[in-house]
């Protein structure tokens, strides 16, 4: 495994990159977390993967997990379900996130690594914590904006008491 401080020392991070990562992660919860659905897939590129996977499945190498999208496309099919077929308790989520470690980044394209919690709060009140893990990303920067070509939910359980019908 290599050293964190070395690869960080290495790396050739610009301001604008870094702030355009930095955006994107705050944007993302938000749109979730404020029920704006329908910007969620627009956090992607035209072809990323997103996936939601437990911890002992990632580290197995186990290519589907929970949730299994490979193109913006299908994002917004799971944002229309959800909107329109889905049946399920309303409730919402209040997402805690970490700073964003850079690992690697070539071509335009950065490695990373951040933290999440996720509250669930139920129409009742009834707050919980409903996950916890961390998002490993690679991340499209051109210019000042950034995109998700691949989000890897790993979430710390594979244990959920309802289905992760909203996407973390």
């Amino acid at each position: 495994m290599s050293d964190p401080v070395a690869v960080a020392r290495d790396l050739q991070v610009s301001a604008a990159a870094s702030a355009a990562i930095a955006r994107l992660m705050t944007q993302y919860v938000h749109a979730i977390d404020n029920d704006e659905l329908e910007r969620w897939p627009q956090f992607f590129t035209a072809n990323a993967l997103y996936r939601i996977v437990p911890r002992a499945a990632f580290d197995q190498g186990h290519p589907i997990g929970i949730w299994f999208c490979d193109n913006r496309d299908m994002l917004e099919d799971r944002v229309s379900s959800i909107r329109e077929v889905n049946v399920f308790e309303p409730h919402v989520y209040r997402h805690v996130i970490g700073p964003t470690e850079i690992l690697g980044a070539s071509g335009g394209i950065y490695r990373t690594q951040t933290s999440y919690i996720v509250v669930r709060t139920m129409q009742d009140g009834e707050m919980s914590v409903f996950s916890a893990g961390r998002y490993v990303d690679e991340i499209v920067v051109d210019k000042d904006i950034a995109l998700l070509q691949k989000r890897v939910v790993v979430t710390d359980s594979a244990r959920y008491d309802t289905l992760v019908v909203i996407p973390l």
